[in-house]
């Protein structure tokens, strides 16, 4: 994937999922916004950021449990992906999220920042994370 198109990293979850979005140069990761599925339907609101910012790529969070088998939480993902793929014509690649959000916790702890009254905040942390250790593992793909 040599174009420099935009890349969204999602953190899902049931109450809220957290998006950012790469910089134009695929280099930097950044929160965008936390989608509420109660409130939106998230497929829609994402196919809608992708077009907005020329996305054709998504790293999609995949919880693992500690062992590595794919849980409860891990099928609600991979339904989630599927409605993705159903509605857009994003390529969309699963990433091993088992550590993101308790990283986010701890560094948004560090700053302050009550992770139980900022659930948003986590999420949108998460969601960078993820996409940011794509794009360092990535970066000689252009």
């Amino acid at each position: 994937m040599s174009d420099y198109s935009r890349i969204l990293g999602i953190d899902y979850g049931d109450a809220r999922i957290g998006v950012a979005i790469s910089d134009p140069t695929r280099t930097i990761a950044r929160p965008l916004e936390v989608i509420e599925p109660g409130k939106v339907d998230p497929v829609e609101r994402i196919a809608e950021i992708a077009k907005e910012y020329d996305v054709k790529l998504v790293i999609l969070g995949l919880p693992k449990l500690m062992s590595g088998e794919e849980g409860e939480m891990a099928a609600k993902v991979r339904e989630f992906m599927q409605k993705l793929k159903d509605r857009t014509d994003l390529e969309i690649r699963l990433v091993d999220e088992r550590f993101t959000s308790k990283i986010a916790e701890r560094e948004l702890r560090k700053r302050k920042v009550k992770p139980s009254r900022e659930k948003k905040k986590v999420d949108l942390y998460a969601a960078s994370l993820l996409l940011q250790e794509y794009l360092d593992s990535h970066r000689d793909e252009g």
